[in-house]
């Protein structure tokens, strides 16, 4: 790759989004008697936008930099020493620890970002040094409290319109809205995988009622995929199996491009030295 990769949101779309709110902030100056300063909203949003397009990373075969109003900050690859983050985003330090660099999590190509990162040095992530990855315990805590919560609420509804006579259909309808809420909750807290530990060849995955050891072989492929939400891109890390449903691991410690590709390294590794000792 003789020229940097550089990744930012679309010029275009940012572009777009200024004119509209500046069409906005003028019709609300017009119309100033009855909205107040409320014209200023939309000048308020330019900014932010200005913000957003001016943050970008750029990727080369030397180094990674990424840069923002404030600044650029730059680590050749061999300057990096660790690496750290949470959720979904990732941090690389230098040795000093006075320099990080940090890509922004939710710019077009982040994925192939992580894919640089592992690719340039795969050593940060050592099945050895991850052996065992697992969810954070504020995440957990605060499933079982909105479970329970939504159990007392049901609890409520029950006691004050069943003992109820006379009372309409359209009063169930809350009970039922609670009790569709409370087995999603339920369900996300015992579906979602707690943690993970790397024995050897073979992969331990526990949940909260159950345990599932799956060896390296009876996996197909590991990936880095997301989902859309309303807050932006939320990454996860899917296990492609050669026979059932991928499994979907998120929310593990330290964060999603550790996990992605510490499972990957390890992957890689004892799934080839299964299919060597199968040919043989």
């Amino acid at each position: 790759m003789n020229e940097p990769r550089v990744y930012r949101h679309s010029l275009i779309q940012m572009g777009l989004l200024i004119i509209l709110l500046g069409l906005s902030g003028v019709v609300l100056l017009f119309v100033n008697r009855y909205a107040g300063y409320a014209f200023l909203i939309p000048f308020a949003g330019i900014l932010g936008i200005v913000y957003v397009m001016s943050i970008s990373t750029a990727v080369s075969d030397d180094e990674i930099s990424t840069r923002s109003l404030f600044g650029t900050k730059s680590l050749r690859w061999s300057e990096i020493s660790r690496i750290s983050g949470s959720g979904n985003a990732v941090k690389l330090h230098n040795l000093d620890g006075d320099v990080t660099v940090s890509p922004n999590v939710q710019l077009p190509g982040y994925a192939e970002i992580v894919e640089w990162i592992g690719t340039k040095r795969p050593d940060l992530f050592d099945p050895l040094a991850f052996s065992e990855m697992k969810r954070g315990v504020p995440v957990l805590t605060l499933l079982v409290v909105l479970a329970l919560l939504t159990l007392g609420i049901l609890i409520g509804f029950s006691i004050a319109f069943l003992d109820t006579p006379g009372e309409p259909v359209v009063v169930m309808l809350p009970i039922l809205l609670v009790v569709i809420i409370n087995a999603v909750l339920f369900w996300m807290v015992f579906s979602m995988p707690q943690s993970v530990t790397l024995n050897g060849s073979s992969m331990l995955i526990k949940y909260l009622s159950r345990e599932k050891i799956l060896p390296a072989a009876e996996i197909a492929s590991v990936e880095l995929q997301f989902t859309q939400t309303r807050n932006g891109k939320d990454y996860f890390v899917a296990l492609n199996l050669a026979k059932g449903k991928p499994i979907r691991i998120s929310g593990l410690r330290p964060n999603a491009p550790v996990v992605y590709h510490v499972l990957k390294n390890w992957h890689k590794k004892y799934a080839r030295t299964a299919l060597e000792d199968q040919r043989n």
